[in-house]
């Protein structure tokens, strides 16, 4: 008897725990960018006041936390926000919840989730799914300066299923850090181009299509960019508390 007391006293201490992760993210001065999504595409608690503009159509449904945003394939919507005083090159950390609808392991088709885009059109950072006949299923991140990094994902993108996914860079280390629900599971170089004016970030695009591109449909929720790089244990524990109860 004593035994199980003790035991939900841990598991009510450690959900305190978990639920000051989040809360400790939104007050973390490094945080530059925050959208959840809840109603609207405009960032309404971003910081800068930065306004979304939605292109195509847009659903709200329950989310991860409160609501999230359904850029579904009739609509073929895409957002877009101005970060051009936003994101630093040098080091950061980009994180969002993301639940496609399609299944990862579709022979078909071609999707961006992610694109950044630098002052020179031809420089970008962007997160792409993708599919050949060798390889159906890979999530391949690009940055037009080194090159990124390709990960094979087959147990990951599940039709109606969340995935947290999160990017961490420092160019102090020549390091970049893929995770997905928590966990790394790729990485990469990231050098520093910060100086370099070309490569000045003027706007992000989240659900971005291009002709060649399916429309996204998927759904996205409580999307950071924080200009520190987030511990393993920071996103391992964000990732612990927002996680579906199902997960």
């Amino acid at each position: 008897m004593k035994n199980i007391f003790l035991f939900f006293v841990f598991c009510f201490i450690l959900n305190l725990k978990c639920e000051e992760i989040r809360k400790n993210l939104l007050n973390d001065k490094s945080l530059l960018f925050y959208v959840p999504f809840d109603f609207s595409v405009d960032a309404e608690t971003a910081f800068h006041n930065k306004e979304g503009k939605l292109y195509g159509e847009a659903k709200y449904e329950k989310g991860i936390v409160e609501n999230c945003i359904f850029l579904s394939e009739e609509g073929k919507g895409s957002i877009s926000y101005d970060i051009r005083d936003n994101i630093s090159l040098k080091k950061g950390t980009l994180m969002f919840w993301f639940k496609p609808n399609w299944w990862g392991d579709d022979k078909t088709g071609k999707y961006t989730l992610l694109w950044i885009r630098m002052k020179d059109p031809n420089k970008y950072f962007a997160f792409h799914k993708s599919f050949s006949k060798e390889y159906p299923t890979i999530l391949y991140t690009t940055c037009a300066w080194e090159g990124g990094a390709n990960l094979h994902i087959d147990d990951y993108f599940k039709k109606g299923k969340w995935i947290h996914i999160c990017a961490t860079w420092d160019a102090s280390q020549n390091k970049y850090l893929l995770y997905f629900n928590g966990k790394v599971v790729a990485s990469g170089n990231w050098k520093d181009v910060s100086e370099e004016e070309s490569f000045i970030p003027i706007s992000l695009s989240i659900g971005k299509y291009y002709t060649q591109d399916n429309p996204i449909n998927a759904w996205y929720d409580e999307f950071y960019i924080f200009k520190r790089v987030l511990s393993e244990e920071e996103i391992k524990k964000y990732y612990t508390e927002t996680k579906p109860k199902e997960e």
